[in-house]
């Protein structure tokens, strides 16, 4: 189990993150060109959103944050339910980060920045 507010590395490829509820076992979530378009895609209890680059990228989760980070190049939020006791979040062959997030009804919101060295993905649950 990861804790919130820290920094983690993922290595991100196929530029995909899916944040999803239940077992580690990621739903597959087909993209359309819509979904590509938007910046994410839903099914299966999870989201994939759209990842800068492929490679090594620095993850922070929180829940219910005040502050949002200092510079982002892209913000996008969706609504994301969960009935489990954890939230895991992976890209495509990539380890499994699971959080302890309580079941509930949220709004998710996925900051993005990309940096010379490693790429910075901000997630933020907010109840509703």
């Amino acid at each position: 189990m990861n804790d919130l507010n820290q920094t983690y590395s993922l290595s991100i490829s196929y530029h995909q993150i899916t944040v999803y509820a239940g077992n580690e076992v990621p739903p597959v979530i087909d993209w359309s060109d819509d979904d590509i378009r938007q910046g994410f895609a839903t099914g299966g209890q999870g989201v994939s959103f759209e990842g800068i680059n492929n490679g090594k990228a620095s993850i922070m989760v929180t829940l219910n944050s005040k502050e949002t980070p200092a510079s982002f190049d892209r913000a996008i939020t969706v609504p994301f339910t969960h009935s489990s006791d954890q939230v895991h979040m992976t890209s495509v062959m990539a380890q499994v980060l699971s959080f302890s997030i309580p079941k509930g009804d949220y709004q998710l919101t996925c900051y993005t920045s990309q940096h010379p060295d490693q790429d910075l993905y901000y997630f933020d649950f907010q109840t509703e």
